[in-house]
């Protein structure tokens, strides 16, 4: 039995990691192997075919699944008719899988399902109908009819078309919804048709006036629209204590592993860095070199430069290790826990969260942080590297905020006139003799050391200010910066960035930055509004208000608001900055390390960090909540 078993576990843990048509032939040969013993009974055979069903559901074979699920419907185990009985009703109806799977098509993963999902429903938000139709077919013609989500895609997708004036394959999408299982489906689908084009809608006209009379008014809207009416039920941390306790703990523990095992390699590589560099201390001549300076007598450069390439490649081949560890131990972190967490605080169902952003997203949020008049730096950055993001509709709101770097970054053209590699690649394109090219290395020597010797001197608070901190090491950044120094890069900002609609049209601009004492640097320089004094002495206790419209800013900052916000200030405890332009609010909250990151070197089965992250989340949802942005206390213009 123990082939028997191998081909169990392999299966299982093909289907853990959602190579579905592996687990298929796994999992079918173990029960063909189980169904030739006399006592199928065991238990490892019940959930082999439990197993099989949700891999077969997962691959569209869904007949297969059903006839399986019925196998097990039959059996003498209660639990186990209970469970098939349950899973037969979420399955496809026979009518719905009548057509067999394609078996050439390549599914995509969960994963890249919901980044998919996540990117076209962005893109439609902001949109961009181009790229919201790229992700969105991709999507649909990637996943199986009965994926969760997948009716909801067909419905963004319908929109996206009409956005990108592809109006016959909208209103053939749309028809193709009108005889979806989800009644809620055909009536959205029945009611945007009609804006499509009046003809299309007519074969409809009929069955919808005759289900209209029948259907309660509640149902007469979109799904997705009926859902953000709802109010956002928010989550206590004693909830999500339970939940941490119920569904995380085991993936932690995993995690916990890998993170002891890459801290005892980390040491290990670290003790071998060190002697190496211990010995390369031992050995530099540092008092024949003193003496040499002293008595003006030509220093041994080569000896120098070579040794301070030795100490370099030993910190060079250290960060590489050291990279490549964390990564490894960081690796699916953010699927597996911080998407849980989020799953568990979007009780709605009305947000999406992506840990991706593409290079579109980055200029969007870029040009919403230029717009915010925030931070009006002399230097604008021209930079941005955008994280986690969580953006949709809270209580009425559209909002959008995600984890950012705003950055100025300078390039150095001039650095390929001091790099001695440079140097001798070009003398060798040009056919320079070996003799002329070393008097020529040899000439620039201490040019070459001193070089070396900035580099080195870079690279050592570089590195440890982000290592004590437990923090990954961006090795193409310290590349670029200290040991090719093509780049300078200076932070604006580092935090979380919200943005949402604001429900007046303002003509001029207001800006809320903390006191003087805690406010960043750049928050204040090139600063053209003028300060506004407020009658509020805790407010002004916390946050000084610049202006170009007295008036307008005591309109918009009244008694309540003000109040507010200092109580979202003191649930913060963190600097932030909040600016109101147009019908826009923004608002900016300092965080100097990465926010869903784990630590190398704070355990993951602390409830600390995971209380961090909930609260990380939590933190800006409730902003919509506090500031009351859903309440249209004014109308616009």
């Amino acid at each position: 039995m123990l082939i028997d078993l191998e081909l169990f576990q392999s299966g299982l843990e093909a289907l853990k990691q959602e190579r579905y048509s592996d687990a298929v032939s796994f999992l079918e040969n173990f029960c063909q192997i189980c169904e030739t013993i006399p006592d199928k009974k065991c238990k490892e055979f019940f959930e082999a075919q439990a197993a099989l069903v949700k891999a077969y559901n997962l691959t569209g074979q869904h007949h297969e699944a059903r006839l399986r699920c019925q196998q097990l419907a039959e059996s003498d185990n209660p639990q186990i008719q209970a469970w098939a009985q349950r899973i037969l009703k979420s399955l496809p109806a026979e009518s719905a899988v009548a057509t067999p799977a394609d078996s050439s098509r390549t599914l995509l993963t969960s994963e890249q399902a919901s980044e998919l999902l996540a990117t076209g429903s962005k893109a439609l938000k902001f949109r961009r109908y181009d790229d919201a139709v790229k992700a969105l077919e991709e999507f649909c013609q990637g996943t199986d009819t009965a994926v969760k989500n997948y009716e909801q895609a067909q419905m963004w997708l319908v929109k996206a078309y009409k956005g990108n004036e592809q109006v016959e394959q909208a209103i053939a999408l749309c028809q193709q919804l009108t005889n979806s299982n989800q009644e809620v489906t055909q009536i959205w689908a029945r009611q945007f048709l009609s804006t499509l084009s009046p003809t299309s809608a007519t074969y409809t006209s009929s069955e919808t006036a005759s289900e209209s009379t029948s259907q309660p008014q509640s149902q007469n809207i979109q799904p997705e629209e009926k859902a953000a009416n709802v109010k956002m039920t928010m989550r206590s941390l004693n909830d999500f204590q339970l939940f941490c306790q119920n569904n995380l703990l085991d993936d932690l523990k995993k995690f916990e592993e890998v993170r002891k095992l890459t801290i005892k390699s980390v040491l290990v590589v670290s003790i071998i860095i060190f002697i190496i560099v211990g010995i390369l201390i031992k050995l530099f001549p540092l008092q024949y070199i003193i003496f040499c300076f002293v008595s003006k007598i030509t220093p041994p450069y080569l000896l120098i430069f070579l040794f301070l390439l030795g100490f370099l490649s030993c910190l060079w081949g250290w960060i590489a290790f050291y990279t490549s560890a964390t990564e490894t131990y960081t690796s699916g972190f953010k699927s597996k826990i911080i998407q849980k967490i989020f799953d568990f605080i979007n009780t709605n169902q009305n947000l999406t969260y992506s840990s991706y952003a593409s290079e579109a997203d980055n200029q969007y949020t870029m040009s919403a942080f230029l717009h915010s008049q925030i931070f009006p730096t002399l230097l604008k950055p021209n930079k941005l590297q955008q994280n986690e993001c969580i953006y949709g509709n809270v209580n009425e709101t559209l909002i959008f905020f995600s984890e950012i770097s705003a950055e100025v970054e300078l390039q150095h053209h001039w650095v390929k006139y001091l790099t001695f590699s440079k140097h001798l690649n070009m003398l060798h394109s040009m056919m320079i003799p070996g003799f002329i090219t070393r008097m020529i290395f040899g000439a620039f020597l201490p040019l070459y050391c001193i070089l070396l010797l900035i580099k080195l001197i870079k690279s050592i608070p570089y590195i440890t200010s982000r290592v004590v901190r437990g923090r990954n090491i961006s090795y193409e950044n310290f590349q670029e910066e200290v040991l090719k120094n093509e780049v300078t890069r200076k932070t604006i900002f580092k935090g979380l960035f919200f943005q949402a609609e604001f429900n007046k049209n303002i003509s001029g601009r207001t800006i809320v930055l903390p006191t003087l004492l805690n406010t960043n640097l750049h928050a204040l320089n090139n600063r053209k509004e003028k300060v506004i004094k407020l009658e509020d002495p805790e407010f002004a206790k916390f946050f000084t208000v610049y202006g170009d419209d007295q008036v307008e800013a005591r309109y918009v900052l009244s008694t309540n608001l003000m109040a507010k916000l200092v109580k979202f200030r003191k649930k913060a405890k963190k600097n932030f900055y909040v600016s109101f332009v147009e019908n826009m609010i923004y608002i900016a909250i300092d965080y100097p390390d990465e926010i869903f990151e784990p630590k190398l070197f704070t355990t993951m089965l602390s409830f600390a960090p995971m209380r961090e992250y909930f609260e990380s989340i939590q933190l800006m949802l409730d902003i919509v909540e506090d500031l009351n942005l859903n309440k249209h206390i004014w109308k616009k213009n």
